[in-house]
Parts: C-alpha cells; structure tokens; sequence
C-alpha cells in the first residue's frame, strides 16, 4: 500500500483536537492492535524528492521502549527503503489517530524496528468514527447496470466501497451526478439498501468509491394517527447485537420503550447505526434479567443532547419477535401503562371461576350445557390459565387484587384471533369492561405487524341485544364506514336434533364433497355481493390460507384440540352451500362456537331445508357431534324456512392495518361512560 495522502505528517489544523497520551498508553494499545492482528502507517519520506512513501506494518507485542513491526504483506517496499527518511507513524483508532515520532533503529525489506518517545499526540481528524467492515458484499445500481463490490469501511453519514469491475463493464458507466441504489448484504443477509449519493471517486484506475445514504427516515409501516405509547424506563434496558457490518459485539442503553420498537443513544463520535440498516438478531435485555430477542430495523436517526453531550438518537423498529417473548413485553409495558391491567397473569382458577359466575357470564341456561363436561373445562381453563400457550392470550383489569374485567383471545385461524369471554363485575362493568377492550387494543397495535404474531385479524361473536357490546363493537363498525376496515355479519344459531326417522339417502342430483379453490372463488364473488365484509379472509375461506394447517399442528403440539372440515354442497355440480365442521377441546368457549356446524349458503332459493338437514345430520354422525351448536348464514334463510333459531350472533370483523378508527371511536366512547 503505497500513496500520498493527507495526513499529519504535514502537520495538524486547528479544527483537530489533540491530547498529549503516555508512552505506557500508548504501548498497551499497540499490544491490543497486536492482538487484534490489525496494522499502523509507518509514513516515510524520500530524500530528494520529498513525497511521502505510506507502509503498512504489523507490531510485534512491545514491552515498552522498543516497537518492532513486520511489514504488511500488501506493502510495496521500493528498491531504496533504507535511504528514506523516517517522519512518524499513525496509530489508527477509528475517529482518533495517535501522531507517533520514533527514532528509527533498523529498518530492511522485512522489518523495522522505532524507538518510542515518552508520549505521542491523540488526534481527532473525525466527527464520526470510521469502522472497517467484516466481509459485507455491496451491490451498487444505476440505471439498470450493477456493480459488485465490497464495504470497506462506513460511518453512519457515509459508505467507503471497492467495486469489482467486470469486462465490459467500466466505472465510467457511473454517472456520479444522480444517486444510486446501494445494497449491502453479510453473512448471506440483506442489511441494507437505499439511494445514495456520490461524495467522491479516487482518481486513476482505482476503484474506491465514497456514497452518503440519502434517507435521513424510513417508513417501515403504514403510518397511523395513534402510534404505540413509548415508555421510559429506571434503569433504561440494553440492546445488544451483534453488528452486521462490523461482526462487533455492540451494546447500547435504549432511551424509550413501546411494544412496537424503541430508541437508542449513541455518542455522536461512536455512532454505529444509520436509517435502513437491518439488525436480524438483537436482545433487549432488563436489569432483573428478562431478555427479549428480536429483529429489528434503524428507522431514524437525529441529534440528541444529553447532559451537555452531543448523541445520536435512533429509532428502531420490531420487525419480528417471538410470541412468547413479546406477550413478556407487552405485559411489562402494560403496568407501566395502567398499574391494574394485566397480560398473561397466571390466574388463580378458582378465583377466575368465581369471577365468572358472580359476573352472570355463566348464566343458569349456559351453565347447564357446561355442567356434564364440568370437569373438562376446568382442565382447559387451567392450562390455557396458567401455562399462557402462544395459541392463547387473556387481560384482565384488577383492583387489591380482585378481578374487575376480562377478555381473552385465541388465535383460532392463520391469521385471526377471536376475542371471547368479555365480562366484568357489575358495579364496574362498564369501567372495568371499557378497560380491558383499551389493553388488547394496544395489545393489537403493538403486535399486529410481527410475522410471529399472525395477527391480520381480530374477531368477535357477540349477541346484538347485550347493550354493552352492541354499542362497543357495532359502534365501530358503523364508525368505519368502510367493510374492509370492519365488517359484521349476522349468523343464525341454532343446536341442531337429530331426527332418526328422516331419510338417510343423500341420492341425486345433490353430492357432498370437500371444497376446493374453484368453490371458493364463487363463495367470494357470492359474499362480496351480499356482504362485502372481511368474512371469509378471517375464517380462512380465501384461497391463500385454506389449505394451510399451521395452527392445527400448533394446538396439537399443545396439547388442544382444534381441527376443521369443508364441505361443498352441490346440486347437479352447482354450489348451493358450504358447511364448515369445527372441532375443538370442551370449554375452549363456553358458546361452543370453536367447536361448532357453521353453514354458508350461496342459494336460498334452490336449498330445501330437508336437505341441508340431512347435511348435518350426515356430518353429526360422521364426527360422533351430539346436538352442535349451528351457526348460519345468511340469518334470511333460517326465518324463511322456519328453522328452529335460538337466536343471532354477529360475527365482527377488524382489519388490523387500519386501527385509527377504532381507537378514535374508543376515546369518545370512554368519554360519554
């Protein structure tokens, strides 16, 4: 490696801040470049021509007075080495460089050796430190045509880059006037990538080039009106990763914290990150020990003044958590909110009972389907209770203890949660009920945009004559105006008896047959008619997730039991319904509706009520069901053909990528109580 460059050879400016270090400091810092096997600048100058000669050297380990180096194997050692004059050498330490001037006591075509003066000069030459990089592959695009490359080095304003240029392919192909987009990529993972601009090239037939990153934020979301509250925590917890670009172990204090992403500080000289940049494992680690792991993304970056200190402030956003890690978080982050609300709370089962009768949840004509299966639902509700599978997740609101308010959810299809069991004591129930929609809101707005959380949708079964979630939940939907923010379809319900003395024969021209995405499609052109809801993609009756048995494996691996069945009622090859056989654990709901007969039909007007009698009566001995809980749709076909309805249910609907209304409907609902 050789070069003129400038450097402190020529002296310092003011600008540069310098600071006298020991020879002992000094000594123990090359001991650590020698353990690091990493190199100094040994600049010396030719005799009659006065230009300067940069050699690369590796110290040997140095016990005080006397430094020797080996010469890099990169170094072009000219002809005449020995006639050069020695002028200092430079320590490199990122965003400080220590002026070093020996005395030179042997120098050859392998090695030299220097005596070390009492003390040597720190300079800072940087605002930003500058990190050499561990095998990062750049790729640089400009109008179609891309460059292969390598990161050098980067600070967090600037990216130093050798490209290998590749016949026909020339450098002058770079129009270094318009930006480009840069991609960085380490150990097989995409880190980076966004436009940058040119800052300089190296003249001649080097390749090295210097681009700053133009965004200053990134918007890795959808932007919202009610964002996640973020929260500062006493003592602040760490986040600690491994750096992508550098391979560096790396350690920050956060300055805030949400269930969605946080902050972190840096001190401006040693800042490390920069918008865009990729972080694919992190932990946010506690004082008490909790760890969390992550991945996460550098979304902004700005100045920070702290204690009259100059730092950086970065944002971060959760691209990815476990479910079991982040129900931890959110319930840290959730009595920081409110002191008596609660996420995953191993519950007391006989107090959670209890609560559940004195709240009139489990009333009289309820209680009597539960009864025979008494037993079988306290298991499940121990389980799900006090073991919080990642299938299941309750709130509940508490005051000295005592529970005021409960919901729970279960995440029962690919990417939908049901929300059931909503209660609360009656003197607060209002409050308390109120309370506990607003934690598995934020709940919603914290986890909805993590793969691991499945949470695209949140859906609900509630009985349009009980006041309180009629004006909460049908509330919302009237206030979104809009069936794909929030939709609610009415379902007749009904247990369906069997009769043994009606024919069995399913004969021609009608046939039962598991459904396929052909049938599909027209179950959604019949509902996007009739509806136009978020029904179908929350149940997964849409082509993209049906077929898929993820969260059946997951119940199983758990323990439960949750599996589904579609059928496809035909008559001479035309789909007049589809029939959807759920089953699931006893006690899962105490409305049966997970394991349950849900029916769609697609023609009213050709469908005899015997017929799809005899659907289910055929479907109920098929899966040893006794007297199941029905659930049909379009409610129009029960009254005109005077089924048997107990009574409606609306199935409601959230769309978890537009949240706002529903918040903003929540805020003046808890106004008006």
């Amino acid at each position: 490696m050789t070069g003129t460059v400038p450097h402190p050879a020529h002296g310092t400016s003011s600008a540069d801040r310098e600071h006298t270090l020991s020879r002992k400091a000094l000594v123990n810092h090359l001991n650590y470049l020698n353990f690091k096997d990493q190199t100094i600048l040994v600049n010396l100058q030719h005799p009659r021509y006065r230009h300067l000669l940069t050699l690369p050297a590796h110290p040997q380990p140095c016990l005080g007075g006397t430094l020797d180096c080996l010469w890099d194997e990169q170094a072009d050692l000219p002809e005449n080495l020995g006639a050069y004059i020695l002028k200092n050498l430079l320590v490199n330490d990122g965003n400080k460089l220590f002026l070093v001037r020996p005395g030179l006591l042997h120098i050859d075509a392998e090695r030299a050796s220097f005596a070390l003066p009492e003390s040597c000069s720190e300079i800072h030459l940087r605002a930003s430190r500058r990190y050499l990089c561990d095998n990062v592959r750049v790729q640089v695009v400009q109008n179609g045509i891309l460059f292969q490359g390598q990161l050098i080095n980067f600070t967090p304003d600037a990216f130093q880059v050798e490209l290998n240029v590749q016949p026909p392919q020339m450098l002058s192909w770079i129009n270094q006037d318009f930006s480009a987009v840069v991609l960085l990529q380490s150990r097989e993972q995409a880190c980076y990538s966004g436009s940058c601009r040119f800052i300089r090239k190296s003249p001649g037939r080097d390749n090295t080039l210097l681009l700053a990153p133009l965004a200053k934020r990134i918007q890795r979301f959808k932007p919202k009106n009610y964002r996640s509250n973020r929260e500062i925590l006493t003592p602040p917890p760490r986040a600690v990763f491994n750096h992508p670009l550098t391979g560096q172990r790396t350690e920050l204090k956060t300055h805030d914290l949400s269930g969605s992403g946080f902050s972190v500080k840096e001190p401006k000289p040693d800042a490390l990150l920069f918008p865009g940049l990729l972080i694919p494992e992190l932990q946010l680690v506690f004082a008490d020990g909790n760890q969390f792991s992550c991945k996460a993304q550098v979304v902004y970056q700005r100045p920070f003044n702290e204690d009259g200190h100059s730092m950086k402030l970065s944002g971060l956003a959760l691209l990815d958590m476990g479910l079991a890690d982040h129900g931890r978080l959110v319930s840290i982050l959730q009595q920081l909110w409110d002191g008596n609300a609660y996420l995953g709370q191993r519950e007391d089962p006989d107090a959670l009972w209890k609560f559940f009768f004195e709240t009139g949840f489990i009333y009289p004509q309820k209680y009597s389907a539960i009864a025979p299966h008494k037993q079988a639902y306290q298991d499940i509700y121990k389980k799900l209770y006090t073991e919080n599978p990642e299938v299941a997740r309750h709130f509940t609101y508490r005051e000295n203890g005592a529970i005021l308010g409960h919901i729970a959810m279960l995440r029962m299809y690919t990417n939908s949660w049901l929300l059931h069991h909503h209660t609360a004591i009656r003197s607060e129930a209002k409050r308390a009920g109120l309370m506990v929609l607003r934690q598995i809101g934020r709940s919603i707005n914290y986890s909805h945009n993590l793969y691991s959380a499945h949470m695209h949708y949140v859906m609900c079964y509630y009985q349009p004559e009980n006041r309180f979630p009629q004006r909460m939940f049908g509330g919302v939907a009237e206030y979104y105006r809009n069936r794909k923010g929030c939709s609610i379809d009415t379902f007749a319900y009904f247990h369906f008896r069997q009769n043994f003395e009606r024919p069995w024969d399913l004969a021609a021209p009608w046939s039962l047959t598991r459904t396929d995405t052909q049938e599909l499609e027209e179950l959604q052109s019949y509902y996007e008619q009739v509806s136009g809801g978020l029904m179908l993609q929350a149940l997964d009756l849409v082509p993209a997730s049906f077929s898929s048995d993820e969260v059946q494996e997951r119940f199983r691996a758990l323990g439960f039991k949750r599996e589904r069945y579609v059928y496809s009622l035909k008559k001479d090859g035309e789909l007049k319904a589809l029939i959807l056989v759920n089953l699931s654990d006893p006690g899962l709901d105490f409305a049966s509706l997970t394991n349950s007969i849900k029916v769609i039909v697609i023609d009213q007007d050709d469908l005899p009520k015997e017929t799809l009698n005899l659907m289910l009566a055929l479907l109920s001995v098929k899966f040893e069901l006794e007297e199941p809980a029905v659930l049909l749709f379009p409610r129009e076909y029960a009254e005109k053909n005077s089924l048997a309805v107990e009574k409606s249910y609306q199935l409601w609907v959230l769309n978890c990528q537009s949240t706002d209304p529903y918040f903003e409907f929540c805020e003046k609902l808890l106004k008006e109580i």
